[in-house]
């Protein structure tokens, strides 16, 4: 198969592989993707390492200064510009920072229970025989005997003071979100806080993130966003392994001092996840939504038709149907922003009237946004059928399909109880009665 040559403006996709964050089975799913030839594997960085560390070793043997040497982490870039996937290799925001200056990236984090993830580095490194560590990393086996000599309690009560432990455990999440290396003397003379908000800065421009426990679905909803197909029952990770209880029991002796920032991140990890879960399931449902609609209760009349809320509600964000035929009305809410989707005539212009019965304030009429398939449109006001009636113009320039999308984006919601006009404790904002619609062109 012949596959579109890389270009600077093609984006590279980037997994940010934390240890012992799943990355193995994310890894996998993402390299399905794409051809082997296009993917920056470990083996690949693996080379460029091992070179670099010769370089640095022949170079300090000869008592000459290893600063001369061209940086590990731009000779990494300099070879993954010219992949589409980087995945398996354990690099951090600063790689992407890099690579950004050569090629658009698409950057995807998965991050865990930071206690959960301590226990399982910890059992990790007890699993590995000492004599396997690597020829030019000899430091590596102080870190593998470390933890089988020590209990997980002792190993995390000396973290701040051997450096065979403080790498792997302190802050790692949030450390590897961070746009400097910091090892344990520069985190002493930091402002701990101005770093954690670098760290959430960076972490705000990834384009996908998940909490490990989410991972199934995470895969699921990252293949419906990109248009790959699904990912089928995950292949490395195996929730139910002893390894993986065995994690689960020795995280309650991890102490949360050693892992606050990562624990504060998480949160965070965790609430962006939900909401963009929300929006993009939102999004196909109504892509779907708007292909398969055939027709629209709405009334005909001489010029237009006219649609109250007896009928189905083609919209989001609103609360149940109140009063009785023919004046039943919906409260927007509990959001900000409601979706009405209408019927138009393509390529004809319209005048569109929302027959608005009441607001939970008058404030927050004054402050409400409307606008059409994304483009602000400034009503009018008048008063008709003990309503306040907003009007606005659709262009036919607007009108490119058989609905448009009306978003109605209020200032607030309240409710009538904190407002102590009533017991009602549902957060709303206004209250509509009918759409009316009339063809101008």
């Amino acid at each position: 198969m012949n596959y579109p040559q890389v270009t600077p403006s093609t984006p590279v996709h980037f997994f940010i592989h934390t240890p012992k964050c799943g990355g193995t089975t994310f890894s996998n799913y993402l390299s399905r993707h794409f051809p082997l030839e296009r993917i920056y594997t470990a083996s690949k960085s693996t080379q460029t390492w091992a070179k670099f560390r010769r370089e640095r070793a022949a170079v300090e043997a000869q008592a000459q200064d290893s600063g001369a040497l061209d940086p590990l982490e731009q000779r990494l870039v300099n070879d993954m510009k010219e992949y589409d996937l980087v995945a398996e290799n354990h690099f951090s925001w600063r790689i992407v920072e890099l690579l950004k200056r050569y090629r658009p990236v698409v950057a995807y984090g998965l991050f865990r229970d930071p206690k959960e993830r301590v226990a399982s580095h910890y059992l990790h490194f007890q699993r590995i025989p000492t004599e396997t560590a690597h020829e030019l990393v000899p430091e590596s086996r102080d870190q593998y005997q470390l933890a089988k000599e020590l209990s997980i309690a002792d190993w995390c009560a000396q973290a701040s003071d051997r450096p065979e432990i403080w790498p792997s455990a302190f802050n790692l999440q949030t450390r590897m979100m961070s746009s400097a290396q910091i090892n344990p003397y520069l985190y002493e003379r930091l402002d701990p806080e101005a770093f954690f908000e670098n760290a959430v800065s960076n972490f705000e421009s990834i384009d996908f993130v998940a909490d490990l426990s989410d991972l199934d679905e995470f895969m699921q909803l990252v293949s419906l966003s990109n248009g790959w197909l699904p990912p089928g029952e995950p292949v490395s990770l195996n929730e139910g392994s002893p390894a993986a209880s065995l994690a689960k029991s020795l995280a309650n002796e991890v102490p949360d001092e050693l892992v606050s920032l990562d624990l504060r991140l998480l949160e965070l990890v965790r609430h962006r996840y939900r909401t963009w879960k929300q929006e993009l399931l939102s999004a196909v449902a109504i892509k779907q939504w708007r292909q398969a609609q055939g027709s629209f209760n709405a009334v005909a009349t001489r010029n237009g038709w006219e649609m109250d809320f007896a009928q189905p509600l083609w919209g989001t964000n609103f609360h149940g149907r109140e009063g009785n035929p023919p004046n039943v009305h919906r409260w927007l809410g509990p959001g900000r922003q409601s979706l009405l989707f209408l019927p138009v005539q393509q390529g004809a212009a319209a005048s569109i009237s929302l027959y608005i019965l009441a607001m939970i304030t008058p404030d927050v009429l004054s402050g409400t946004r409307f606008q059409v398939d994304g483009v602000d449109v400034s009503p009018q006001f008048s008063i008709d059928d003990n309503c306040t009636v907003a009007t606005f113009t659709l262009t036919a320039e607007q009108a490119t399909n058989d609905t448009v999308a009306l978003a109605i984006t209020t200032p607030m919601t309240t409710c009538e109880r904190d407002r102590g006009i009533g017991t009602d404790t549902r957060q709303k904002s206004l209250a509509l009665r009918r759409v009316r619609a009339t063809i101008t062109t």
